[in-house]
């Protein structure tokens, strides 16, 4: 099968963890016998061999738009150069949007001028950003279509950009929902868990009878210990050593690693936990690693935490290369997921391939994913919680302090197991060509 994926971001261009599953979809489908093309912004990076130019109106101008192509891994990149897609991958809002426009309006060109030696069976575009290269290529080429959700953006558009795109057809109200359209306008809508497409079910129940879940899945060759710097020595060890090298002396260490925000990730629900735990006794053996960055506000409240307990806390706001990340959670005995929602998630999956066991929201992707201690002690591989209750986080935080060897080494290699064998891309990627096929199950709301 010949596959068109549509990203704003394919690694080595990283912003979050849509680069990781955009990639491993494509390199995945390319190991099963698939062709793929990736049709990706340039955003200044430049990467790829020069192979032509051509001109399009935007905004009422021409504006040269450059192709680069590289071969990553069995996967044909194609990056589009010019304008506002030259800018950074995620620009003020009113440039993203005209930068969406855009790329909506360059893909249309390249595959113009590509399609006599590639004619794609199916278009498989991700997140709202590729609403108009979707709208579009739809349109001139009626290839069949498939829209993937990794995290609904909730918010609305003016007509104008749809206008300005050429898709003005779409646009019959004043303000738009990007996600709405793109949803509308494929022939298939997934999104990356089941919990997550049932919590968000008002907004996919309006696409009753296209829409499904595809698993995200983890690449457990690269977040393996065996290619820790210590992987002789035991846990214990590692994680003395690294606690010792954030100023800390060892204890039952637990991290966080992901953005400051106020809406998804609940670092604020986490250091409101810190707190109370500060008043239990069990709180002197325990050490806490928060990484990340991102709201002030969230910061400052970090750094408060930290100065007022130094002997427990340190917080890293320092982007840390993946393999320092995996040094980390081969090293750790727990990883806290505080997240108000989640749609999939990857941090309890890399947890789970390295040993450190999840404690986590029980929402979306992370129910999915994890298999709670209390309602399964013996299949168990983490904890779960309910979102947004600090005292209950600090309550579970205390229960996983006190595990003894015996359970913590049943979960983590519970963890092991079901990270390796069920959440595989290999299995993401069968799913997706079902998909693609319309040989899938549906979400159905009367067999829930």
């Amino acid at each position: 099968m010949r596959v068109l994926m549509l990203s704003f971001e394919y690694l080595p261009v990283k912003v979050g963890g849509l680069a990781e599953a955009v990639t491993s979809i494509g390199e995945g489908l390319v190991e099963l016998g698939n062709e793929v093309v990736v049709f990706t912004p340039n955003h200044g990076r430049n990467l790829g061999e020069y192979l032509f130019s051509f001109a399009v109106a935007f905004e009422g101008r021409k504006v040269s738009i450059t192709v680069r192509k590289r071969e990553q891994n069995g996967v044909a990149v194609y990056t589009l150069s010019g304008d506002v897609l030259d800018t950074d991958v995620y620009p003020d809002w009113e440039t993203l949007l005209r930068k969406a426009v855009l790329f909506g309006k360059a893909s249309v060109g390249l595959l113009n001028s590509i399609v006599g030696a590639f004619k794609p069976d199916v278009i498989h575009a991700h997140d709202w950003h590729t609403v108009f290269a979707l709208g579009l290529l739809k349109k001139y080429f009626q290839v069949r279509a498939v829209f993937t959700v990794h995290r609904l953006n909730k918010a609305k558009i003016p007509a104008y950009y749809f206008h300005e795109s050429n898709l003005g057809e779409l646009a019959p109200y004043p303000d738009i929902d990007p996600e709405h359209t793109a949803c509308y306008v494929a022939d298939a809508v997934t999104t990356v868990s089941r919990s997550y497409l049932w919590e968000e079910w008002g907004f996919f129940g309006n696409f009753d009878g296209k829409v499904t879940h595809v698993f995200n899945g983890i690449d457990c060759s690269f977040w393996n210990e065996e290619l820790l710097e210590n992987s002789n020595l035991p846990r214990e060890e590692r994680r003395r050593r690294i606690l010792e090298s954030f100023g800390l002396s060892d204890g039952k260490a637990f991290m966080f690693i992901g953005r400051f925000d106020r809406s998804q990730k609940g670092v604020d629900t986490l250091l409101r936990a810190i707190e109370i735990l500060s008043s239990n006794p069990a709180f002197g053996d325990m050490r806490f690693l928060i990484v990340g960055k991102g709201d002030p506000g969230l910061e400052a409240w970090a750094r408060a935490v930290e100065n007022r307990f130094p002997e427990n806390v340190r917080v890293i706001t320092d982007v840390l290369p993946r393999e320092t990340v995996r040094e980390l959670y081969g090293s750790v005995d727990f990883v806290v997921i505080p997240s108000s929602f989640e749609p999939f998630g990857l941090v309890q999956l890399e947890a789970m391939c390295l040993g450190a066991v999840p404690i986590a929201s029980s929402v979306g992707g992370l129910k999915d994913t994890i298999i709670d201690l209390n309602a399964d002690p013996e299949n168990a591989t983490g904890i779960l919680v309910p979102p947004r209750d600090a005292f209950a986080l600090a309550k579970a935080m205390i229960l996983a302090k006190e595990l003894d060897e015996k359970t913590l080494e049943r979960l983590r290699e519970n963890a092991r197991m079901r990270a390796r064998k069920d959440f595989t891309w290999e299995n993401a990627c069968r799913r997706y060509l079902f998909v693609y096929e319309n040989a899938v199950d549906k979400a159905v709301p009367f067999l829930r």
